[in-house]
């Protein structure tokens, strides 16, 4: 089903939920090129210790690699460029690897629906 040899979607959802690194450029750049998958952007909670709050997830049909240094160089979404500017150095990625486009689209669709991040709202409808 994935890329990672049948990995069912609730431990996609899980490894992007839990397999967080730091957000910088370098560690970024030590990621696989040219490999689809859905990625998520992490801010420490402001409410709960030692758990995290999903900022935005996102895709690539193409390169995880570069979309994730484009946030870091240039991100045309207004709010989540404030928050990676006033947080950034706080902020976390995690990255599941898909198999093609269409897993790519379903895993972001699920993640974005149930975790309902606060920068996906234009996909979420409002």
């Amino acid at each position: 089903m994935s890329a990672e040899g049948g990995t069912p979607p609730f431990a996609l959802k899980y490894r992007l939920r839990r397999e967080r690194r730091r957000y910088d450029a370098a560690t970024v750049r030590e990621l696989e090129r040219d490999r689809c998958g859905v990625y998520a952007l992490w801010l420490p909670s402001a409410t709960l210790a030692d758990d995290w709050d999903c900022l935005y997830v996102g895709k690539s049909e193409r390169c995880v690699r570069r979309r994730l240094l484009d946030h870091l160089s240039g991100e045309t979404n207004p709010g989540l460029r404030r928050a990676l500017r006033d947080f950034g150095g706080l902020a976390a990625f995690s990255v599941a690897w898909t198999a093609n486009r269409e897993e790519t689209d379903a895993l972001e669709t699920a993640v974005i629906g149930e975790w309902r991040p606060e920068m996906n709202r234009a996909k979420l409808g409002g």
